[in-house]
């Protein structure tokens, strides 16, 4: 080391070269926090949910829920605006599609058959207007729980962004968006922004918010607890100089090389500031030690051979203690969480980096200091006070050995009883606290929508039309109503069967009620006479429902047809070769579907006896599934017990006899002709508009809980076991990408934790050439391990993606503790036979820089309490409970053993 000062300008000049070169790389460090970014490129769900993206868009949007004091959401002045928002937000740069009550498709019955068109062709002007549209959002529940919440208070506006947007693209639009909704509030309305979009958005700000503020908090900590320690601006402002620089380097690189900066990864420079604090800390402990026997003034001369000396003896320990720090948190590499390895990665090139500078820079500045003066006056900073409490300490537990064994057993055993009651969970949302907004948003629209976490299943055929096959169909909506009917966390199921199911009950519409509706638009205005009124009044005020115009046929269309005219007509040669669904079947099979008759409505003229009542209700209840049914289901089921509007008709259509059908084909024809007719858009939920052979499902969970979707994604997988060998099921989505990223924390752990301990093993063992060495030197970080998960269970501390780096972090700290132990007490021990005296020299030398390492560390860390994010604030909490438990246990437990077996290691020279 004397050859290597002896170039101490030129060090400085090359650490300060590579400072100013990582510096500049700062600014090119982007943030993001996508849920994909946990995974690695080659997990089987990522992969998954890019192709899906590929086949139907990227599912995530940006939800903007509007709540209204006055009135409901059918009123003509909040139609008004949410109309007005909705053309707002459409007009921005980034915004590919907006889906709300005002711009989005209705599917309708009328004399010709099938209309799509707005739900909303002109904004009312009325009340009895407004209530119009609330009939025609009524009639098909595929709004229900997006467009429109059980209150009828509250609305959602769906914004999608263009694909392949950049995040910077993506933070832009949010605050766009932002902008626009912020214009619209006032004392009706409220409004509330939330999705997957906003929470990565929102996230990057509340980062860079902690890192501007909490960084400056920890420096000024640090500050304030190395003057307290050393009374010397000087080691202060060395010891700055060294975690400034590592963290300078750490982050710097990351920046080069293009790492994106994520939540975990902001503990970087907090980490380095506080860890790398602990290479400077001792050597400049030992330093002043040695300076301290001078009294007065040293010659400059003696000065550096202070320094040269104060390197050499600690050299050794700093190294060892960097080397297994950098391997604890190198362990982190073998994680396949991406975040949590570039942490891991990073942060050991910074502790590297801030060994480097301990070693090489601060001795080579002590000198060139020394260099400029006449002479070099000592100031005493013995701390008799502090060495008086460690040897008080040293004997009250000396003599107390069994009584601090039967202690440590305790704690050990009371810690155990925690770890099953731990919980591995890590959703994004409530990573921020309850009080911020899209915290809030995200609950408003949980509890008042469908839910903001979405998993996407994919049923893929083999070959093209493959998806319109009838019996597929009915498996696909069957699973919505299984999910929807056993998970009350299922706020929302939707798919290609929704559309299918509708324009199946247009299309089979009662005769008599398109000629009625046909009657009713030639009358114009001509209302139900009041004795029509009156015997249609379980039927739901059949007048408004004419009047809406729900089933209007044209002026010009003949009353006579109907949508039976999609099926062959036997009596007409030329409808049977023009428009039927069957074409290309035998003429038998043609003649057999032309048997069919659609069922009939209600008989809008009929009255019932209270008996026939009674009985009506009995029927529809037969048809439900369940007992436990409320009033819109039981109105569902009379609905389609009298085939109210078609509702019998509301399904797959899979029976051949219902649908006088020879074949499955006849119907997968049938389905083909449903997508040809459908004008709008459904690139969403399958690959073709006309013979598709994926089809998407998109569930919607209100609650981002990554054990729900977990439960979700298992009864999906069984459910589907029985679906035909020819169809695959993929599943991914955002919540899916989340339960597997919270499923590798585990496994990534005990990598981890294994990695670390084995490494620290090693290369404790390999120092002191024995096997039992490397076992005396994970003893005092098995303890506070065992401790943390102990408190973890205990406060119920979920094991997440920022408190998973807990136990690496505490072993790559703590081994120092026990390796600057381990080498003192060696030292001593070559000395003295005493092993009172051994323990005491150690414990008020090494001892006193290992507990005020720990105090600098934990002090550090505690600033994370003030985080933004839940994450951060266990982290920075168990962090400093490790450190303090580490510490102590090397300073109480591991002496104790020592003393009790005397391996003989320690006392061999090496």
């Amino acid at each position: 080391m004397k050859k290597i000062l002896k170039h101490n300008k030129l060090i400085v000049i090359i650490i300060s070269l590579i400072t100013l070169f990582f510096l500049f790389q700062l600014p090119k460090i982007e943030i993001n926090n996508d849920i994909e970014v946990f995974l690695p490129d080659t997990h089987p769900t990522k992969i998954s949910n890019n192709q899906l993206d590929d086949i139907f868009g990227e599912s995530d949007s940006i939800v903007t829920a509007l709540k209204f004091k006055k009135g409901d959401i059918f009123t003509p002045a909040n139609l008004e605006t949410i109309s007005k928002l909705s053309s707002e937000l459409e007009n921005l740069k980034d915004v590919d599609e907006v889906t709300s009550l005002t711009g989005v498709d209705y599917i309708k019955g009328s004399a010709e058959g099938m209309v799509v068109e707005d739900l909303v062709e002109d904004l009312p002007q009325t009340e009895a207007e407004g209530r119009k549209v609330k009939n025609k959002v009524l009639s098909w529940d595929l709004y229900s729980d997006n467009l429109y919440a059980k209150d009828f208070k509250s609305t959602q506006v769906l914004i999608s962004l263009n694909d392949g947007l950049t995040n910077a693209d993506k933070e832009k639009a949010y605050y766009q968006i932002k902008d626009v909704t912020n214009n619209y509030k006032n004392n009706n309305t409220e409004i509330h922004l939330a999705g997957a979009t906003a929470v990565n958005v929102l996230m990057g700000s509340s980062m860079v918010e902690d890192i501007k503020y909490l960084i400056p908090f920890i420096i000024a900590v640090l500050i304030l607890v190395l003057y307290l320690f050393f009374k010397r601006a000087l080691a202060v402002v060395l010891i700055l100089m060294t975690v400034l620089v590592s963290s300078i380097w750490a982050i710097g690189l990351m920046a080069f090389l293009g790492i994106n900066l994520t939540l975990v990864s902001t503990v970087i420079p907090v980490l380095l500031i506080a860890v790398g604090s602990a290479y400077g800390i001792h050597i400049l402990s030992h330093y002043y030690d040695y300076l301290n026997e001078y009294q007065g003034e040293i010659t400059v001369a003696e000065q550096q051979n202070l320094v040269i000396k104060t390197v050499n003896k600690m050299g050794k320990a700093v190294f060892l203690a960097a080397l297994t720090t950098v391997a604890g948190f190198g362990s982190l590499a073998s994680s396949e969480i991406v975040p949590i390895k570039s942490f891991g990665i990073f942060t050991a090139f910074g502790i590297a980096a801030a060994f480097i500078v301990a070693l090489f820079l601060i001795p080579s500045l002590l000198i060139i200091i020394a260099n400029y003066k006449d002479d070099f006056k000592t100031k005493n900073t013995d701390t008799p006070e502090f060495e008086s409490v460690l040897e008080k300490l040293h004997s009250f537990y000396s003599k107390r050995r069994i009584s601090i064994i039967i202690i440590a057993v305790l704690i050990l055993s009371g810690s155990l009883l925690g770890f099953e009651d731990i919980v591995v969970d890590t959703p994004l949302i409530e990573m921020f606290k309850e009080d911020t907004q899209i915290r809030q948003a995200d609950n408003f629209i949980n509890e008042n929508f469908a839910g903001t976490n979405i998993m996407r299943v994919m049923i893929e055929g083999k070959e093209s039309g493959d998806l319109n096959n009838p019996e597929i169909l009915k498996d696909m909506d069957g699973l919505q109503k299984h999910l929807l009917t056993n998970f009350k966390e299922v706020g929302k199921a939707s798919s290609i069967t929704d559309y299918i199911k509708r324009m199946n009950q247009v299309m089979n519409y009662p005769e008599e009620e398109i000629e009625s509706a046909s009657d009713q638009t030639a009358a114009g205005t001509e209302q139900l006479s009041k004795s029509e009124a009156a015997s249609s009044s379980f039927y739901a005020d059949e007048s408004q429902a004419t009047s809406s115009s729900f089933y209007q046929a044209d002026e010009n269309q003949e009353s006579e047809m109907s949508s039976s005219s999609f099926y062959s007509d036997s009596e007409s040669e030329k409808d049977t070769e023009g428009s039927s669904f069957y074409q290309g079947e035998s003429e038998s099979e043609t003649e057999s579907s032309s048997e069919r008759e659609i069922l009939k409505g209600p008989d809008k003229q009929k009255n019932i006896s209270e008996y026939q009542f009674i009985q009506l209700l009995n029927s529809a209840f037969a048809r439900a599934d369940r007992k436990d049914i409320d009033a819109r289901e039981l109105i569902d089921l009379l609905e389609k017990e009298m085939n109210y509007k078609a509702a019998a008709y509301y399904e797959i259509p899979a029976d051949l006899d219902k649908y006088g059908a020879a074949s499955q084909q006849n119907l997968q024809n049938l389905i083909s002709q449903y997508l040809l007719l459908y004008s709008g858009s459904v690139d969403d939920l399958i690959n073709d508009q006309l013979e598709p052979d994926k089809g998407q499902m998109l569930l919607q969970l209100n609650d981002p809980s990554n054990l729900v979707a977990k439960k979700v994604r298992a009864e999906i997988y069984d459910y589907t076991s029985d679906f035909p060998e020819k169809y695959n099921l993929t599943v991914a989505g955002n919540a899916t990408m989340a339960l597997e990223a919270n499923n590798l924390i585990v496994s990534s752990q005990e990598k981890s934790i294994m990695i670390s301990f084995l490494i620290v093993f090693l290369i404790v063992a390999l120092s002191f050439r024995s096997v039992i060495a490397g076992f005396y030197g994970i003893i005092p970080l098995a303890f506070a391990l065992i401790i943390n998960f102990g408190l973890m269970g205990h406060l119920g501390i979920k094991l997440d993606v920022g408190t998973a780096m807990v136990a690496s972090i505490a072993i790559g700290i703590g081994v120092d503790y026990t390796i600057h132990f381990l080498h003192s007490y060696h030292q001593e021990r070559l000395k003295e036979d005493d092993l009172y005296l051994v323990t005491q020299r150690t414990l008020t030398s090494t001892g006193k820089a290992i507990i005020f390492n720990a105090i600098s560390v934990a002090a550090g860390f505690l600033v994370l309490l003030f985080s933004n994010f839940y994450p951060l604030i266990y982290l920075g909490f168990l962090i400093a409970v490790t450190m303090f438990t580490s510490s102590v246990a090397s300073l109480t437990i591991l002496p104790l053993l020592l003393n009790m077996f005397k391996p003989k290691f320690i006392s061999k020279e090496y």
